[in-house]
């Protein structure tokens, strides 16, 4: 098994029973990739030379096997023996019996993963901080094995966009317009998006950003039912770094690759493309000319500045000749601080300003439409 890490851990013969209350929502201090409260078998149906599968989140199999408890009971609900097969690089772990299955035999498969010592390990959280449940489902095993080796069926597309960025260095503005990161709240502030603001003055693009989206897709439609739940996969990029998913943005051509883990039989297939060689000059930063864009809406001189979260007055040059320029910071909003209270309503009569949000649209559109004027009250 190339590129593969294999290892066989005895079935715990213990069990831990966990509290009835209802599992949260969330458990550790990643909001954004929380730790799994459950985990269960890929597939209701095995083969005859089938095993069950568990996939625990990207990068994490190795670790969940270290909180993870699993039953198998036969139709008299006598435990039956088997090991774990561990393949880090699919975030997947597998289970086998010691004895063949019995064909056309149920099993029952009970579950527990204990998220609280896990959370507890990982980020130090405190007991109680998110509570986990035991699940049992049923597996029937089928009288056909698996079909041959072979390598699933893959529907693989790709779309070109082109993006505005919520990026301080892709913007120039003009009179006494110096933006800043605000983030926009939701229920998990560690990834909410970011927006720019700013309470005077006007600011547009200075570029935009071209990229490729290619998705891979598995055509579970053309595999044979049984091999279906047999595979796990993952998608490199082109420094061999691993996707979180099937999806991969390119900001330059490159090529990709796609591999199945045939689970049961442990064989990876391999699936190598290459993509973008026609859009290289539409990848990636993507200059534009905001001339007449800021001819409309300036008085002053066109400029821009430094800044990580907020541009700084006192680190500017003109634009685009590149000449120092003295800005002066707003009385009312000293560089990095709000010009106003979280939530204050806009004057009557303002702008929709200056925001950058980070979506696909059309070239010609981010020339038109620019970044309109905000004032604020």
């Amino acid at each position: 098994m190339r590129g593969l890490t294999a290892i066989r851990v005895l079935v715990a013969v213990g069990w831990m029973m966990a509290s009835a209350a209802p599992a949260r929502a969330h458990c550790g201090d990643d909001c954004a990739d929380p730790l799994p409260l459950q985990l269960w078998p890929a597939s209701a149906e095995l083969a005859a030379d089938g095993v069950l599968s568990f996939y625990a989140g990207f990068g994490r199999a190795d670790a969940a096997l270290e909180f993870f408890t699993l039953r198998v009971l036969d139709g008299q609900g006598e435990e039956v023996a088997g090991s774990f097969e561990l393949y880090e690089e699919f975030s997947t772990f597998v289970w086998r019996p010691a004895q063949p299955w019995t064909a056309g035999a149920t099993y029952t498969v009970m579950t527990y993963v204990d998220t609280a010592a896990w959370a507890s390990a990982v980020y130090g959280a405190a007991p109680g901080a998110c509570v986990t449940y035991e699940r049992e489902n049923a597996v029937t095993i089928a009288a056909e094995p698996l079909p041959p080796p072979a390598a699933p069926p893959l529907a693989v597309t790709s779309t070109h966009v082109i993006e505005t960025k919520d990026r301080l260095a892709d913007l120039v503005c003009c009179d006494g317009a110096y933006p800043r990161l605000e983030q926009v709240q939701g229920h998990c502030p560690a990834s909410d998006p970011e927006r720019v603001e700013y309470a005077d003055g006007s600011c547009t693009h200075l570029r935009t950003h071209g990229q490729l989206d290619v998705a891979y897709e598995v055509e579970h439609s053309m595999l044979p039912a049984l091999a279906a739940g047999n595979f796990a996969h993952r998608l490199l990029g082109p420094d061999d770094q691993a996707y979180t998913g099937k999806l991969a943005g390119l900001r330059a051509p490159g090529c990709l690759r796609f591999e199945s883990l045939d689970l049961a039989r442990g064989e990876v297939f391999v699936d190598e493309r290459c993509h973008g060689d026609g859009l290289a000059d539409q990848l990636g930063p993507l200059e534009l000319d905001p001339s007449d864009m800021l001819a409309g809406q300036c008085e002053g001189p066109a400029y821009v500045c430094e800044g990580q979260m907020s541009w700084d007055p006192d680190s500017c040059k003109t634009w685009p000749d590149g000449e120092d320029y003295m800005g002066v910071a707003p009385e009312d909003s000293p560089p990095g601080e709000p010009a106003e209270e979280p939530g204050a309503p806009e004057a009557a009569g303002a702008g929709t300003g200056c925001s950058a949000h980070e979506r696909p649209g059309l070239l010609a559109l981010v020339v038109l439409v620019g970044l309109a004027r905000r004032r604020r009250a």
